[in-house]
């Protein structure tokens, strides 16, 4: 026995596929897969069968030949087929499977409970012969379930039903033969030599069928033997693994992980057949809402823009009657409006002098003069103190703005020394139909989610035409041509970091595998091997030794193609101690890694660094730093830098101030610069990305969490 019908047998293959036709007679299939077939008698009963018969045996057998609208039936063709089959059902076990159905199909049993009793079967032989004809008992008989029960009485009944159907077999054999009156005595002496052949023949047949039952039979209990011997093995194994557990037990606890995920994606396979069954079950229910949800979606999407612009309107409002009270609490504004109360007064007091010349109106006209002249003279007092007020004012803002415009420029020299390669960020004004959205990393390009809860997915050249990074913010603008579907024009506002995404980023090179296969495998680390998905296979037609560029997502062992670089020219150099050619980055990674850790390309999450603490960041919107902020433990206070003195209150009692220079008003820059550098509490510029801010808040920490208690 080869060593693949012992691995079958002894469970470590699978076994072969199972079609729908069969999973009727599962029962009675499993239970005939090992027994040997008696092929001559399976192509006797074959011959007997019409031609509608024998083409439903065909189609189920498949062969090429079966159709149904065959005007006439090749019938030696079809013998020749299924004798081919016959020979090799030993080895096959689905071809052989697909023979035992072909007989079960027309047996009026599926299970083995639907059989009669054996004994019942025997009882009532000679009437059921009668009444069915020799092969529907007899295969009956063949797949009864007694086989394993009673096996010395089954195997002594298929025996006597085989000879007598040798036996009328030569009967009908004797009795096509033409008969003679009066034959020759020539032909009498041949037809005698005939006979005596036959029944030698005949003889011989006998022996050899009995000798080949005994033999299956002694081949079937081999078998059992052999399947016993397995199991003893089997059970001897799992001792020794046992024992071997014992001494170690971390070879156990990886030994019991494997299985642990062998057994997962077994159970995998199994749900996944059903999961599509029931995926395509309510994908049409899912269409219907999802069209339904889309139309509510942007019921509510235009009714929040009105709100927004609302918003927007009262903000716009509020801020002008917050400006005209200033300017009306100013001290210029004040001494104006009396200026212009005393003109007033002196003009009504002007025309109230009388003018008769008697002691009452002299008293009169010189009380009204004396308040005339105090009034003058108040004039020329508040004119002069708004002349000399100006040039003050002037100096003190330019004063003002050089302080506060001293740090900001060293601050901003250092974040450039810091983060050579931040991303500029433009001032963006968005229209009226932009969405913010937020881009999120596949292994080969990704999706932006809007602000609304739609997404949409991206191709992995834009994400390296935009260079985009994990949790990157971007302002969305909907684009629709006449004649084409609706597309997005993005714009990058704040950049994420990759680091944080689930998707590990290698750079290595390409190497060719045995049966087509093509693996990704990391220059640093040369156990690190990927099989490419076959998409970029077909797409980019990889090379032995191309460098690349390649995404793994986490827990996947599938590579996508990032970057591909062509080599030119011959770029393998052979090993001295192998045939085998070598590429030149595996070549130098053996000198370069000898005392080097796996580098690892997603970072870990550290612990909360900043309880307790406070942050302030004026600019941006809240979303781009909220998850950052709350990771290192620390609470956000944010505003736009449309209303800074919202977040006033929270500034005074913050750890350190943040500001996004390219998305906010100078007003709201310089008015939390004065307020930090009043209260001691330090402050920094974000240099547009969240990597940026990450590392200025773990770099300062000990800052952080020391100022402003």
């Amino acid at each position: 026995m080869d060593m693949k019908s012992k691995a079958r047998i002894s469970g470590l293959l699978e076994s072969p596929e199972w079609t729908k036709e069969m999973e009727a007679y599962r029962t009675i299939l499993e239970r005939e897969t090992h027994q040997p077939l008696p092929n001559e008698m399976f192509l006797d009963y074959a011959k007997q069968l019409s031609d509608k018969e024998k083409l439903a045996m065909a189609l189920t057998l498949e062969f090429p030949f079966a159709r149904r609208e065959l005007r006439k039936w090749p019938d030696m063709l079809f013998v020749k087929l299924l004798r081919s089959y016959v020979q090799q059902a030993p080895g096959n076990i689905a071809l052989k499977r697909r023979l035992m159905l072909t007989v079960i199909q027309r047996l009026p049993y599926k299970n083995d409970e639907d059989f009669p009793p054996l004994a019942s079967l025997l009882d009532e032989q000679e009437e059921r012969l009668e009444a069915e004809g020799f092969w529907p008992h007899y295969w009956t008989i063949y797949f009864h379930p007694a086989k394993s029960g009673d096996h010395d009485l089954w195997l002594l009944e298929m025996k006597k039903l085989e000879e007598r159907w040798m036996q009328s077999g030569e009967a009908n054999l004797k009795s096509e033969l033409p008969e003679h009156e009066e034959p020759p005595e020539d032909e009498q002496s041949d037809n005698g030599k005939l006979d005596k052949k036959i029944k030698i023949l005949g003889d011989l047949y006998k022996k050899e069928s009995s000798t080949r039952q005994r033999l299956e039979h002694d081949l079937v209990q081999k078998n059992k033997l052999l399947r016993m011997k397995s199991k003893e093995m089997e059970l001897l194994e799992e001792e020794i693994e046992r024992l071997r557990e014992e001494a170690d037990q971390a070879a156990a606890m990886i030994s019991q992980q494997q299985n642990t995920q062998t057994e997962r994606d077994r159970h995998w396979k199994q749900e996944q057949a059903d999961w599509l069954e029931e995926r395509h079950h309510f994908m049409e229910q899912i269409r219907s809402l999802n069209q339904q949800h889309k139309r509510l979606e942007r019921t509510i999407e235009e009714q929040k823009k009105d709100l927004d612009y609302q918003e927007k309107d009262k903000a716009n409002l509020r801020q002008a009657i917050s400006d005209v009270r200033n300017q009306l609490n100013s001290p210029e504004s004040i001494a104006r409006l009396l200026s212009q109360s005393l003109e007033l007064e002196l003009a009504s007091v002007a025309q109230t002098i009388p003018s008769s010349r008697n002691d009452d109106s002299r008293h009169a006209a010189l009380a009204s003069r004396n308040r005339m002249r105090k009034a003058l003279d108040l004039l020329d007092a508040l004119d002069q103190y708004l002349q000399l007020n100006d040039l003050p004012l002037e100096n003190a803002e330019r004063s003002r703005a050089k302080s506060a415009a001293e740090p900001i420029e060293c601050e901003e020299q250092a974040q450039e020394e810091q983060e050579p390669d931040a991303h500029p960020l433009l001032q963006v004004q968005p229209s009226p139909n932009s969405l913010y959205g937020t881009f999120f990393r596949r292994d080969h390009g990704g999706f932006v989610r809007l602000e609304n809860g739609e997404s949409f997915n991206i191709t992995e050249s834009l994400v390296q035409q935009h260079e985009l990074q994990h949790e990157a913010e971007l302002l969305c603008t909907p684009v629709k041509q006449d004649g084409k579907s609706l597309y997005y024009d993005l714009q990058l506002l704040f950049q994420g970091d990759d680091a944080f995404s689930p998707i590990h980023q290698y750079d290595g090179y390409i190497e060719s595998g045995e049966g087509h296969l093509w693996f990704c495998v990391d220059m640093n680390d040369s156990s690190n091997r990927y099989q490419i998905h076959y998409k970029d296979i077909e797409i980019q037609k990889p090379a032995h030794g191309d460098p690349c560029s390649f995404n793994v997502a986490e827990g996947s062992h599938i590579a996508r193609l990032t970057k591909l670089y062509r080599l030119q020219g011959e770029v393998l150099t052979a090993d001295a101690g192998k045939t085998k050619p070598v590429h030149p980055a595996q070549a130098e990674q053996a000198i370069y890694k000898k005392n080097k850790e796996k580098r690892k390309t997603y970072k870990e999450q550290p612990a909360p660094f900043l309880q307790d603490c406070l942050i302030t960041i004026v600019g941006g919107v809240r979303k781009w730093f909220e998850h950052v902020v709350h990771e290192s433990g620390a609470e956000l206070a944010h505003d736009t830098g449309d209303h800074p003195e919202r977040v006033a209150a929270d500034l005074r009692r913050s750890q350190a101030l943040f500001l996004l220079i390219t998305s906010t008003s100078h007003r709201a820059t310089w008015d939390g610069i004065d307020i930090a550098k009043m209260y001691g509490i330090p402050h920094f510029i974000i240099q547009g990305s969240k990597s940026n801010l990450r590392s200025l808040l773990w770099d300062n920490r000990e800052i952080i969490s020391k100022s402003n208690r």
